[in-house]
C-alpha cells in the first residue's frame, strides 16, 4: 500500500502543472541552423512530392510560384506548407511533451497562425508577427531574414507542448525541420522512478485464494 501511494504521489507530481504556461518566443532571422537544444522530428522527407498531410496542406519538393515558397534557410529536399486557397487550411503534429519547440520558417505572413497545444488541453495560438515577436515585417517577402530564419518556443512555467497547429487563410504557410527536445534529464528520472514503484507494487501484489471442500 505505501509503495502504491508513493508511486501515485510520484507521479502525479510529475503531471501537477500550472493552467497557463508561459512560453518565451525566439526567432533567428535568416539562420540556417537548427535551434541549439533540439532534434528534428519532421523534416516531411519520407513523403512524397504533393502528399496531402492535413486540410490543405501538402509537401513539396521544390517552390510552386503563387502556392508555396521553400523557406530561404536551412530547407532542403521537402518542405511542408498549408495552403489558404480556396480554404483555410492547417496541419496539426502531435509529440511527447517538451518544454522546446522550433523550426524552420518560411516567408512569414500576416495570415499565418500558430496554435501550441499543452498538456492538459489548453493552447495559445500566434498570429502573422506575433509567430516571431515581431509585429512589424515585410510579410510574404520569400527571401528576407525578417521573415526567413528559426523560430522557437520554450515553455519556462506551467504545462509542456505537446503538439502545434499550423494555419493559413490564404497561399501559404510554409515551414520544415520540426524539432523538438526531450524533457529534463530530472525530471524523466522522476517519471521513471514513479512507474517503477507501481511496477514492484503491482509485482508484490498477493491474490488470496480460498479453497472449500464439499
Amino acid at each position: 500500500m505505501k509503495y502504491s501511494l508513493l508511486a501515485t504521489a510520484l507521479v502525479a507530481a510529475t503531471m501537477a502543472v500550472p493552467a497557463n504556461a508561459t512560453v518565451v518566443v525566439s526567432f533567428a532571422p535568416a539562420s540556417p541552423t537548427a535551434t541549439a537544444g533540439t532534434t528534428v522530428i519532421q523534416d516531411f522527407e519520407s513523403f512524397a512530392d504533393g502528399a496531402v498531410i492535413g486540410v490543405n496542406a501538402k509537401v513539396f519538393a521544390n517552390s510552386v510560384s503563387g502556392v508555396a515558397a521553400r523557406p530561404n534557410y536551412g530547407s532542403t529536399g521537402n518542405f511542408a506548407a498549408v495552403l489558404g486557397t480556396p480554404n483555410a487550411g492547417s496541419y496539426t503534429i502531435n509529440f511527447g511533451p517538451t518544454n522546446l519547440f522550433a523550426f524552420t520558417l518560411g516567408s512569414l505572413d500576416t495570415y499565418n497562425s500558430l496554435t501550441l497545444l499543452f498538456v492538459g488541453g489548453g493552447s495559445t495560438t500566434y498570429s502573422g508577427g506575433q509567430i516571431i515577436n515581431d509585429l512589424i515585417f515585410p510579410s510574404g517577402n520569400q527571401i528576407s531574414g525578417e521573415t526567413n530564419g528559426q523560430v522557437s518556443y520554450r515553455v519556462t512555467g506551467g504545462p509542456l507542448i505537446t503538439g502545434a497547429t499550423f494555419g493559413s487563410t490564404a497561399n501559404s504557410f510554409e515551414f520544415d525541420n520540426i524539432a523538438t527536445a526531450v524533457p529534463e534529464p530530472a525530471t524523466w528520472g522522476l517519471m521513471v522512478l514513479g512507474f517503477g514503484m507501481i511496477g514492484a507494487a503491482a509485482r508484490s501484489r498477493k491474490v488470496k485464494t480460498t479453497v472449500r471442500f464439499a
